[in-house]
């Protein structure tokens, strides 16, 4: 597959000890192998040397402190290929950020099966919050009748500052998909589940291209570890698995027995038998 020379991708990042992680790195580089243009928008403060860190993978860093999460990010990068006339003459924008290891393979391969898809705008996961489903905002794609049209240029133009993240994900994660689909925009995935890395998606027949952090965070190590060996040898992945166990050593966050219970019961209780699964304590 060629790259494509039409796609752009803002990259929304955030670290509250003003750092690229090495993981965010591994990222924008692939990221840079499908999109003529990054858009890095950092919602903190970036020494030189850290922006340094992304330079050859980055066309350009945006570091200041705005507030506005990842949509406040995307909002920034928007406007930048807006100001430089970008943005109409692609055919598909990115959004990503750094909230996941990835990607565990090429981006390529991802886009091989997507571009198969009829669709206006596509992600990896969805999830529903009540009735309301949308695609997950971690990685979106849009095609050009959806970012050229007035209705996604008013909802970026419109975001601003919330009080807390539940409403950032309510307005506007939520929002976007919601507002898109309600206007007859196709949405698609590349997975047909929502997007959790646990125990119980091991067997999944499909891998999913991205980690999230959060998943990790509140996995004990050496449970994450063996998961992580399981998954890279069924699906002979090549991504440098000491991005995400350094990464891992780096962060004493709280560990969640339940989730733990949870990921340990999906990972040693659940066995495929041909066409049929036998579920052991589970659901």
């Amino acid at each position: 597959m060629q790259k494509t020379l039409n796609r752009a991708a803002v990259f929304a990042h955030y670290d509250k000890n003003n750092l690229i992680q090495d993981y965010v790195v591994y990222y924008l580089k692939e990221l840079k192998k499908i999109a003529e243009c990054v858009i890095f928008v950092s919602d903190c403060n970036l020494s030189d040397n850290e922006q340094n860190k992304i330079k050859d993978f980055a066309d350009v860093i945006i570091a200041k402190p705005h507030g506005e999460y990842d949509f406040g990010s995307y909002k920034r990068g928007v406007q930048y290929l807006k100001d430089k006339e970008i943005l109409d003459n692609l055919d598909e924008l990115i959004f990503a950020n750094d909230s996941c290891f990835g990607p565990l393979f090429s981006l390529e391969v991802l886009w091989q099966e997507m571009n198969d898809k009829a669709c206006d705008f596509w992600g990896i996961s969805y999830n529903s919050s009540g009735r309301l489903l949308h695609v997950q905002s971690y990685f979106l794609v849009f095609k050009k009748q959806v970012f050229k049209s007035e209705i996604f240029k008013n909802f970026i133009n419109g975001i601003t500052k919330q009080a807390s993240k539940d409403e950032i994900i309510k307005k506007y994660e939520i929002g976007l998909s919601s507002l898109l689909i309600d206007n007859k925009f196709i949405p698609e995935t590349y997975l047909n589940n929502k997007g959790d890395i646990a125990g119980e998606l091991v067997f999944l027949d499909k891998m999913p291209p991205f980690i999230k952090v959060s998943s990790a965070l509140k996995t004990y190590n050496f449970v994450y570890k063996i998961i992580l060996n399981f998954l890279f040898k069924k699906y002979k992945l090549n991504y440098p698995k000491n991005l995400i166990l350094d990464y891992l050593k780096t962060r004493k966050t709280p560990k969640q027995l339940k989730y733990n219970i949870r990921v340990i019961r999906g990972v040693f209780f659940k066995f495929h038998l041909k066409e049929r699964r036998i579920y052991l304590l589970g659901r």
